[in-house]
């Protein structure tokens, strides 16, 4: 029987068949993904020798080297500059230990910062390659994150430490953190050393709950996920988490209102140079000293952060290339210990070049994910809720310090969401024939966007 052949430009007879499938993950790389998402609500802490770990922290000490021999051979597909900063980041951190410090005094802050920097990140690469792995590593925070929520009003209201008390039945674990109320509540710190990380962890998934998830389980994440997420996030109580949601919610309000103007991202950019501009001319404060102080809770915490710029930028160019030993910087007496500038805390300790690198690392990620030619709806939206939280989480960041989990997190995402910086668009097709006959197209800006930029 024969079947005729459509006609060029005619429509297949059953198109859905020409449909792309959805990858599906192994069920090895599901397990792996909810794995480490799940040790990072763990609150248990672990003593090989003078060693602490965190079960974060151990996973990625099992796994780096399988996980970086995974990346080595190609499996997470072609390397991206972002891969190469991110690394190189981690690399000078690993070195300027050792030139600053004795062996013996270096081996474990240089062994924590390559696990949590390039371990996290290289896990990220490693485990989501695609939307499904995506969706997946933030439906597992956010899950965790629900569950956790009535343990968080709970603390909010009692200042009772319930998750940190249930994990003590099993072990060590992170101590309790007491601070002032605000606004009549206690801060909550749920299973995270300090409210300000569980806020800054739990912020970072208000957009994916918002935009990442389509059709049924969307409209879940929407309308039960989302709140649940921002109400975590308060009971924090924390400046930068409050800034982070904010910062998404007029991201998303932008986008929603002028959905239908081409060039809204580069108004709204050009808007904000102009505000710039005109608070530095017309006030008698720089703006930043006017930012701190309407981003904060109270004129005490804005002043203290304005002199923690103060001071840490000038103990920043003390030792502008290596850093500093030690995180003991020169400030008054009655400041505290504590440099509440994640930024600025990377280029204290690791120099401008350190800063630099890291730095370059998310813009660069979020200016090929903005640039991404994605026809697609879902994953136009998709590329929004990735690009809402990074560029939130890094202006929120500089009124916050991240460490441990929030930190390991902040680099597994980077990693998870990399492969959207990936495009094809302008790289030479090998048609049918043999290689030898054909002749090299790829342009030099092809070359560039292959290599991610």
């Amino acid at each position: 029987m024969r079947v005729s052949t459509p006609a060029p430009g005619t429509p297949a007879p059953f198109p859905e068949a020409q449909l792309t499938p959805v990858p599906q993950l192994a069920l090895r790389t599901r397990a792996a993904i909810v794995l480490f998402v799940a040790a990072l609500f763990l609150p248990s802490v672990y003593f090989i020798g003078p060693v602490v770990l965190s079960p974060a922290l151990l996973y990625l000490a099992l796994a780096f080297l399988p996980l970086l021999a995974f990346w080595l051979m190609g499996h997470a597909g072609p390397r991206l500059a972002t891969d190469m900063l991110v690394l190189a980041f981690a690399g000078w951190a690993f070195l300027t230990r050792f030139v600053q410090l004795d062996v013996a005094a270096a081996l474990e802050p240089a062994g924590v910062v390559l696990l949590q920097t390039a371990g996290a990140y290289i896990a990220g690469r490693v485990l989501a390659q695609n939307a499904a792995a995506t969706r997946l590593v933030f439906a597992t925070a956010i899950t965790g994150v629900a569950l956790m929520l009535p343990f968080l009003l709970w603390e909010s209201v009692t200042g009772a430490k319930p998750l940190l008390d249930v994990a003590a039945l099993f072990g060590k674990t992170l101590l309790p953190t007491q601070m002032d109320p605000r606004w009549g509540f206690q801060r909550a710190q749920g299973v995270f050393e300090h409210p300000i990380l569980l806020g800054m962890f739990v912020a970072t998934l208000v957009s994916a709950a918002t935009f990442m998830f389509h059709g049924r389980r969307g409209r879940m994440m929407r309308w039960l996920a989302a709140p649940a997420v921002v109400l975590s996030a308060m009971t924090s109580l924390s400046t930068g988490a409050l800034l982070s949601m904010n910062i998404q919610f007029g991201l998303m309000l932008w986008n929603a209102v002028l959905r239908h103007v081409k060039k809204r991202w580069a108004i709204l950019i050009w808007l904000v140079i102009a505000l710039y501009v005109t608070a530095d001319l017309l006030s008698d404060r720089t703006p930043f000293h006017l930012f701190v102080d309407y981003a904060t809770f109270s004129a005490q915490s804005s002043y203290n952060r304005i002199l923690i710029w103060q001071y840490g930028s000038a103990a920043v160019m003390d030792s502008p290339l290596l850093g500093h030993v030690t995180d003991d910087w020169d400030r008054p007496a009655f400041m505290h210990a504590s440099m509440d500038n994640f930024w600025l805390v990377i280029a204290y300790r690791y120099g401008l070049p350190g800063f630099a690198l890291l730095a370059a690392a998310f813009i660069l990620t979020i200016w090929r994910i903005a640039h991404h030619p994605d026809a697609d709806e879902q994953g136009r939206d998709m590329r929004r809720a990735v690009i809402f939280s990074l560029v939130a989480t890094m202006i929120a960041a500089v009124s916050v310090h991240l460490w441990n989990n929030s930190y390991i997190w902040l680099m597994f995402m980077l990693g998870a969401v990399a492969w959207m910086t990936r495009t094809d668009a302008g790289i030479a097709e090998c048609p049918s024939g043999s290689p030898a006959d054909q002749q090299p197209t790829e342009s030099r800006h092809a070359r560039l966007r292959r290599l991610g930029f």
